[in-house]
């Protein structure tokens, strides 16, 4: 039915709903997975750490971008973990950029992406995550929206 699924997640729990039934999905479905985390250079901008990027040292801007990068393999591992439970043929991916981008880079019109409603931002289920909105706005391949169960 489909070539690929993709899974991008946030490392949320709210993302990780997406996470989850994706992988049951992929098993039905017997087809291959990538998850993906993007690490954004929003993420150590001046918005979350109080400074400009000219502002910072090297070493600084280091700092954080490892420790991102830290963070977002942690949870791919536990994605994996899932997915060998499951016999589901798993591949990880760490990319920097923009999340929407990204994720739509990975897939073509046979493909399917399951992708929770919101991630981290925790915008109100009245409205999808700008990610997941802009993901559906720019890729090819079906997109499984999923809202998690507990959301209020």
């Amino acid at each position: 039915m489909y070539g690929k699924m993709i899974l991008p997640t946030d490392g949320s729990e709210v993302a990780h709903a997406g996470v989850e039934e994706g992988l049951r999905a992929a098993k039905i479905f017997d087809i291959p997975v990538i998850a993906v985390y993007v690490i954004t250079p929003s993420s150590y901008s001046q918005s979350h750490i109080g400074y400009e990027m000219e502002d910072m040292d090297f070493s600084a801007y280091e700092i954080i971008r490892n420790g991102l990068k830290k963070q977002g393999e942690n949870v791919l591992k536990r994605i994996k973990k899932e997915a060998d439970k499951l016999g589901v043929k798993l591949e990880t991916k760490l990319v920097e950029g923009r999340p929407y981008k990204e994720i739509t880079k990975l897939a073509d019109k046979n493909d399917v992406i399951y992708i929770s409603s919101h991630g981290r931002s925790g915008i109100s289920s009245l409205f999808l995550g700008s990610t997941t909105d802009r993901v559906i706005k720019h890729t090819k391949a079906t997109v499984a929206v999923v809202k998690p169960k507990n959301d209020e």
